[in-house]
């Protein structure tokens, strides 16, 4: 039973009971005297109280668009990546960064290392199973990292630790509403969301070097399921002398990127409150982004206060 369904029976039954009693001796006249005059307890401000907001539509924006920075964070974070990619690197989906050297000051995030070069790569699963071939660690090089979901949720480990277990192989990711039948010699990796990540550490083996492991992070494949019988010619981009902004953006573009995200992704259960929430500030799935001017500005100053 919905909250409609339940309203209207209920409503209906406190009126013909209410009726009833002008009709019948239930007792309620008397129960209701019972209190000889007094105030109810609750259910009323303290005497003499004055609202202190002034324009509740900004305030109830604003604690929505902070509360929903906040909620959005491990999504907002690893879409802002994938974004610079697109935008920045002149990336696509399958196409795979493997840096030649380790992080400079040049790749924009917060946790960059300097000790080992990254490797990273984007995709999107609305377009089908995506495969993804892992190169054997040993005397060559290794590999070390996760693939993770569109909300940074871990789905998949590589590498001597990792599912793999360091013998290489190809691993399958499939979409949320995938039904099809996964090929033999495939490792399965279901995703619970479309848009999948995945950032990895090129390890050099005793005696090797950097560059060495820049080019044992060139044997990765990444392409779609489709693609199986005649995979095309892997890109590879090294962004080591390139500026890569990778960090959320704290203005009203925050929610341009929400919005984005929320576009794609299905919604997880627990966060259906929270998407109701953000619905008021425009941000709904199968909808353009056109939030009013009240809820700009309560998104802007929302971000710079978060």
């Amino acid at each position: 039973m919905n909250r409609r369904q339940f309203f209207v029976p209920t409503a209906a039954g406190a009126f013909a009971a209410a009726f009833a009693a002008t009709q019948f001796d239930l007792g309620f006249v008397t129960q209701a005297s019972a209190q000889d005059g007094q105030e109810p307890l609750g259910g009323q401000p303290p005497a003499g109280s004055t609202c202190s907001i002034k324009d509740f539509d900004y305030q109830i924006k604003h604690q929505r668009a902070f509360e929903a920075v906040l909620w959005n964070m491990p999504a907002i974070a690893i879409y802002s990546f994938r974004r610079a990619a697109f935008t920045d690197l002149g990336m696509k989906d399958n196409d795979i960064i493997a840096y030649s050297a380790t992080a400079t000051p040049k790749l924009e995030a917060i946790t960059a290392n300097s000790t080992t070069p990254y490797i990273a790569a984007y995709t999107d699963l609305r377009k089908g199973p995506v495969v993804l071939e892992l190169p054997v660690a040993g005397s060559d090089g290794s590999l070390y990292g996760q693939v993770v979901d569109a909300w940074q949720f871990t789905i998949a480990d590589v590498g001597p630790t990792g599912l793999d277990k360091g013998q290489g192989g190809k691993m399958l990711f499939t979409p949320p509403d995938f039904k099809g039948t996964v090929p033999a010699g495939y490792i399965h990796v279901p995703s619970p969301n479309y848009r999948v990540a995945f950032a990895f550490r090129s390890i050099p083996a005793p005696g090797k070097t950097t560059a060495d492991a820049h080019q044992y992070a060139k044997r990765l494949r990444m392409y779609y399921l489709s693609e199986a019988a005649n995979p095309p010619q892997q890109k590879f981009v090294d962004p080591a002398n390139e500026r890569y902004p990778t960090l959320p953006f704290y203005d009203e573009r925050h929610f341009e990127d929400m919005h984005a995200i929320m576009s794609v992704e299905p919604v997880r259960e627990h966060d259906k409150v929270m998407m109701g929430m953000v619905k008021s500030l425009g941000i709904e799935k199968g909808k353009p982004f056109t939030p009013d001017a009240t809820a700009k500005r309560a998104m802007r100053r929302a971000a710079i206060d978060a």
